[in-house]
C-alpha cells in the first residue's frame, strides 16, 4: 500500500474511532516523555503532582463550564495542567483551542520551548501537526484543528475565534479590561458558547485579599468566603465548588486527614534563614505531632480534594472515604467528589507546601527572608508563590466604596459650579491611553468631568491624534488649560526611533507636559532638560514628579469633608472600575522608614492619571483662585458635629427680615509666600 494512501486511511481510521475516556493526566503518562535536560527526564509521571488528576478530570467532566486551579509556584500549573490539556485534547479528541497567558513574551515563550518539546515527546502529535506556513509561534494546526496562542493584551485573539476549550494561564498577572472589551474570564466564556461541552480552565498563583478560615463539623479547617478579595483567581475559587486538597496525617496514632497551609507550618521562633531552613517542620492540627519532609511524598500519594459538607473518614487501598449527605463513597486518591449542589464551576485550591520540588524548610526560608527584608513586595512573593495564599497589605488607603459614594448627579463632560479651571492627567500603556479630565476651584475643590481610555498601539500617530483631540475639547466653553503625560514608559521600548510622549509634547509645547515619577525627590515637583539628537532647536522641559508626595495629596483629598472647601467629587458616570483604580495603591512605611507604594490590584491607571492632574493643578497655582461662594459642596450635617440651623420663616409684610445665621467657617488654606523674582525670569508655569 503506497505511503501517501496509508497515512490518508490511518487519519481516516482515527477520525471514526471513538475518543479514548480518560483525562489528561492519563494521557500524559501514557504518551508524553521529557527530553534530557528537563528537570526530572523520562515519561510523564502525574504522581509525582498528584493533583493534576482532580483538576483534568475536571476538565474532562462535561458537568463543568469552568475550571480554576489556585496554587503558589512550582506546582505543575502550566505543564502538568494546561499545556497537558491541550496535548489531550488534540490527540485523543481533537477541537479548536486557545492558550492565553499574561505577557506576549511569555506566551512566545512557551510556545516555542514547552510546547513544541510536548510535541516532539508525542510522536503522534508531532505527525499530526501542519508543518511549514501554518507551524508559526501564535498559531498552530493538529489535526485539522487550530491551537492560537494569545496574551491579556490580544483582545482580538479573544474576541475572533471561536473555541473548544480556553486555557487560561495566570490569570492575576492580568487586567480586568482586555482592549477594552472586558474581563479575560468573560470573553473566554464567550469563545466557547458553540460548543456543548466546551470548557475554559484558569490556572494561576494568587494575588491580595483578606480571607480567614473556619473549622467545619469534621473538625477540616478551610477558608471561608470573604467579601474583601482583590485576587481574580480567588474570587473564581470562592464561586465554584470551593475544593481544597487534604492530606492524612502519617501519625501512627492518627491518620485524620488535614489541609496543609501556611497556618500548619512550625518555624522556630527568631530562626535565622538557615535555622529556618533546616528545623521547619509540618504539624497536625488534630494530634499537633511534627511532621518532616521525608513524609510528603506519603501523604500526597494519598491526598484527596474535599469541598465544603464532605468529611473525609479515612482511607484504604482503593482511595478515600468520603462521607456526603449521609453516603459514604470511596474516591480515587488525587481526584475529587462532586458536591450535591455542584453547578458548572469547579474550583480547586492546593497548598505550596504539598510541592514535591521545595521543600518544607526551604518555603519557610523564603518567609524568613522576606519577613527580614521588610520589603511588601518580597513579603508578598513568599506568601503568593511559596504558599499559595492571599497577601494582605495592611497599608494606607481608602476604601474604594469611599470613593463611589463622592458621586455627585452630574454627567460627563458637565462643567459643576465652582470650576475655574480644567487640567488632565494621561497615563500611557503599550495598548492605550487612560485619561482623568478634572475641574479646580476655590482651596483644591475638584470635580471629575471625564474619564476614558483611548484604545490603540501608542507606538503609532492615530493614538496621538486622538489624544490631541481630546486636548483640543472644551467643556461648557472652557479649555484644558495642561495636560500632564506620563514618559516613564517609552511605546516600542528602545529601539523605537521616536519617544511618541515627546513628540506629542512638542507638538502642543506649552498645554502638554511630559513627566516621570520619582520616589525621592527635595521638591513636589522641577524640571529638567530633555536632551534628544535631532531637537536641539526645539527644547523640551521634563517634569520631575515626586510620587509619595501627589499620590498621598489625592487619598487625603478623597477623605476631605465633602461639605468643605476642599473637596474631591466624581461624576454620576464615574464606573467602579474607576474608583477601584483610584484606590489601588496603599502607602507603607518600611522598617528603616522608607516609603513603599503597594499595589493592591492589578490595574491602577486612572490613579496614575488623577496623580498627574493633582499636579497639573499645582502647577497651574490653583490655590490662588478666589472663592466665588457657589462651589458644588454638600451641606453640612448634625452627623458631621455642626449645628445646622433651620431657614428663617418668611416676615411678615412690612416687618423687618431677620438676617440669615453664618455658615460654619471652612479651614483657611495657609497664605501662599510671594517670592520676589527678577524682571524678565520665567515662571515655569509659562513652559
Amino acid at each position: 500500500m503506497p505511503h501517501r494512501l496509508k497515512k490518508i486511511l490511518s487519519r481516516a481510521a482515527k477520525t471514526f474511532r471513538p475518543p479514548p475516556l480518560r483525562a489528561a493526566w492519563l494521557w500524559a503518562n501514557s504518551k508524553r516523555i521529557l527530553p534530557p535536560g528537563s528537570p526530572e527526564p523520562g515519561p510523564w509521571n502525574s504522581g509525582r503532582a498528584p493533583w493534576v488528576k482532580g483538576i483534568t478530570e475536571a476538565v474532562r467532566d462535561p458537568m463543568f463550564k469552568m475550571v480554576t486551579g489556585v496554587m503558589g509556584a512550582q506546582m505543575s500549573k502550566t505543564d502538568g495542567v494546561l499545556l497537558n490539556a491541550v496535548g489531550w485534547r488534540m490527540d485523543d479528541d481533537p477541537g479548536p483551542v486557545l492558550y492565553i497567558g499574561p505577557t506576549r513574551k511569555n506566551v512566545e515563550s512557551v510556545s516555542k520551548d514547552r510546547f513544541s518539546k510536548l510535541l516532539k515527546s508525542v510522536p503522534s502529535l508531532f505527525e499530526a501537526l501542519a508543518k511549514g506556513k501554518k507551524d508559526t509561534i501564535n498559531e498552530k494546526f493538529i489535526n485539522g484543528q487550530r491551537i492560537g496562542f494569545g496574551w491579556a493584551g490580544s483582545a482580538t485573539e479573544l474576541a475572533s475565534h471561536p473555541s473548544r476549550d480556553v486555557f487560561i494561564d495566570e490569570r492575576d498577572r492580568m487586567g480586568n479590561n482586555v482592549g477594552g472589551e472586558g474581563d479575560p474570564v468573560a470573553l473566554a466564556e464567550a469563545r466557547i458558547s458553540n460548543f456543548i461541552d466546551g470548557n475554559v480552565t484558569v490556572v494561576s498563583t494568587p494575588t491580595y485579599g483578606s480571607v480567614e478560615t473556619e473549622t467545619d463539623e469534621s473538625g477540616l479547617e478551610r477558608w471561608k468566603p470573604s467579601d474583601e478579595v482583590n485576587s481574580p483567581v480567588w474570587k473564581l475559587w470562592q464561586e465554584g465548588t470551593r475544593h481544597e486538597w487534604a492530606w492524612p496525617c502519617p501519625g501512627s496514632k492518627c491518620g485524620r486527614y488535614f489541609i496543609p497551609r501556611f497556618s500548619t507550618l512550625y518555624i522556630p521562633d527568631g530562626a535565622t534563614p538557615k535555622q529556618a531552613l533546616d528545623g521547619a517542620r509540618l504539624f497536625c492540627p488534630h494530634c499537633s505531632d511534627m511532621i518532616a519532609e521525608e513524609s510528603k511524598e506519603w501523604m500526597n500519594d494519598r491526598g484527596v480534594f474535599v469541598a465544603p459538607g464532605q468529611h473525609v473518614v479515612g482511607f484504604c487501598d482503593d482511595g478515600a472515604l468520603i462521607e456526603q449527605g449521609g453516603v459514604t463513597v470511596t474516591v480515587a486518591f488525587g481526584t475529587y467528589l462532586a458536591p450535591i449542589d455542584a453547578d458548572s464551576s469547579a474550583s480547586f485550591w492546593v497548598s505550596g507546601l504539598c510541592s514535591p520540588w521545595q521543600t518544607f524548610g526551604q518555603r519557610a526560608r523564603k518567609f524568613v527572608v522576606a519577613m527580614q527584608s521588610g520589603e511588601p513586595g518580597r513579603m508578598q512573593a513568599a506568601i503568593n508563590t511559596a504558599f499559595g495564599e492571599l497577601y494582605m497589605v495592611k497599608g494606607d488607603a481608602p476604601a474604594w466604596e469611599n470613593v463611589a459614594a463622592l458621586r455627585r448627579p452630574y454627567a460627563f463632560g458637565e462643567v459643576p459650579r465652582g470650576v475655574q479651571l480644567i487640567v488632565a492627567g494621561v497615563d500611557v500603556q503599550g495598548d492605550r491611553l487612560v485619561y482623568v479630565v478634572r475641574g479646580f476651584g476655590y482651596n483644591f475643590s475638584s470635580w471629575l468631568i471625564e474619564h476614558g481610555e483611548i484604545w490603540g498601539d501608542t507606538e503609532q500617530e492615530q493614538v496621538w491624534q486622538d489624544l490631541g483631540t481630546l486636548l483640543e475639547t472644551t467643556y461648557d466653553g472652557r479649555p484644558i488649560v495642561r495636560m500632564l503625560v506620563d514618559s516613564g514608559y517609552k511605546p516600542g521600548g528602545k529601539a523605537a526611533p521616536v519617544h511618541m510622549v515627546y513628540q506629542f509634547c512638542r507638538r502642543y509645547y506649552g498645554r502638554a507636559v511630559p513627566t516621570k515619577g520619582r520616589q525621592q525627590q527635595d521638591k513636589p515637583y522641577k524640571f529638567a532638560d530633555v536632551d534628544q539628537k535631532g531637537h536641539e532647536r526645539q527644547p523640551l522641559k521634563l517634569m520631575l514628579v515626586h510620587t509619595d508626595h501627589f499620590k498621598s495629596w489625592v487619598h487625603s483629598r478623597i477623605e476631605w469633608p465633602v461639605e468643605h472647601a476642599g473637596a474631591w467629587f466624581i461624576s454620576q458616570d464615574a464606573s467602579d472600575d474607576y474608583c477601584q483604580q483610584v484606590v489601588a495603591e496603599a502607602r507603607l512605611v518600611t522598617q528603616a522608614g522608607r516609603v513603599f507604594w503597594h499595589k493592591l490590584r492589578t490595574d491602577n491607571h486612572y490613579f496614575d492619571a488623577e496623580v498627574l492632574a493633582s499636579t497639573a493643578a499645582h502647577l497651574e497655582q490653583v490655590h490662588r483662585l478666589p472663592r466665588l461662594g457657589d462651589e458644588m459642596l454638600d451641606q453640612p450635617s448634625e452627623a458631621d458635629g455642626v449645628t445646622v440651623t433651620p431657614e428663617t420663616p418668611a416676615a411678615p409684610d412690612g416687618a423687618p427680615a431677620k438676617p440669615k445665621p453664618k455658615p460654619p467657617p471652612e479651614p483657611a488654606p495657609p497664605a501662599p509666600k510671594r517670592k520676589k523674582r527678577r524682571r524678565g525670569a520665567v515662571s515655569e508655569c509659562q513652559i
